[in-house]
């Protein structure tokens, strides 16, 4: 996988994620994000993730008025 299609998410939308969640279990962050919680880890460490799955957290986001 080359690095163009990998993103970081901003560490501020991660802070608003981390407080829309009340704990780290894989079912709370697969429903609330849609994302595993592999994706979830690497978000939090600053990690890149894959652009598909970036745009799909985005609109959901957006969707549920977190950003």
């Amino acid at each position: 996988m080359t690095a163009v299609n990998l993103v970081q998410i901003e560490p501020s939308l991660v802070e608003k994620m981390s407080s829309a969640v009340t704990c780290q279990k894989r079912e709370v962050i697969q429903e609330r994000f849609g994302i595993s919680v592999n994706t979830w880890v690497k978000i939090r460490e600053g990690q890149a993730i894959r652009r598909s799955v970036a745009q799909r957290l985005l609109e959901r986001l957006k969707r549920d008025q977190l950003i």
